[in-house]
């Protein structure tokens, strides 16, 4: 991107404008222990990010013994920065990037009242505990909102995906979780009517023609833009 369009993650949040008195951290310490109970049953990779805090804040056990990430880190996560991403190819992380981007101008495109309404489906390669890229399917969707109906909880599950082809470029889809309709991200993909940067414009075109390598250079952190979109899509 633009370095005239960086931002911290502290910048974000202040323009998120969540409040602690509106955030009850009992109830996400009740679903957390639910989580857990939950990923021994179903072995998915389950993870939830605290937009109030600007960190991953939970991942369940299963991304130690399925994908090979450090079991002390992954219980320590919320003072390990970004290195959930730290596995996901660097190709990947760049197009999910620039997809994330493009999905939070759609979102904050629409009423305040379907913003939470969403679920984006993806497609990508990580690496597993034997070091070799496979490609998983990742489900992320508002988990908790605060009292004024802002993203507050987001999770996302994980999936070593069934469809193991081989393949250099990110799949998403987009579920709308109330009436069943699903779409693909590309349909947004114009430019005239999102407001990208030409910087912006130029990923994404490439995602579209396949041109990987040209990415490498603009890679922006999957969670810094998590936090865009929510900043973006879910503040008044």
């Amino acid at each position: 991107m633009n370095k005239s369009n960086d931002i911290t993650r502290e910048e974000m949040w202040a323009k998120q404008c969540l409040s602690a008195t509106d955030i009850d951290y009992a109830v996400w310490e009740r679903d957390k222990s639910i989580l857990h109970q939950l990923s021994k049953i179903c072995h998915n990779c389950t993870f939830v990010v605290d937009v109030y805090k600007c960190n991953y804040t939970y991942a369940s056990s299963n991304f130690v013994d399925l994908l090979g990430y450090d079991s002390h880190k992954i219980e320590t996560l919320e003072k390990q920065g970004d290195y959930l991403e730290s596995r996901i190819h660097p190709d990947d992380r760049a197009q999910l990037a620039a997809l994330q981007v493009t999905l939070s101008q759609f979102i904050y495109s629409l009423p305040l009242e379907q913003r939470n309404d969403y679920s984006n489906i993806y497609s990508f390669r990580i690496l597993n505990a034997k070091q070799q890229y496979i490609r998983v399917t990742s489900r992320h969707q508002v988990l908790k909102q605060d009292h004024n109906g802002k993203a507050w909880l987001v999770i996302g599950n994980m999936d070593i995906s069934p469809d193991q082809k081989h393949s250099e470029t990110v799949d998403c889809t987009v579920l709308n979780l109330k009436n069943g309709e699903f779409f693909s991200p590309s349909s947004l993909i114009m430019p005239s009517s999102l407001n990208l940067t030409n910087r912006e414009i130029e990923i994404l075109r490439l995602i579209q023609k396949g041109l990987l390598k040209r990415l490498q250079t603009s890679y922006v952190s999957v969670f810094t833009l998590s936090i865009f979109t929510g900043r973006t899509c879910y503040a008044n």
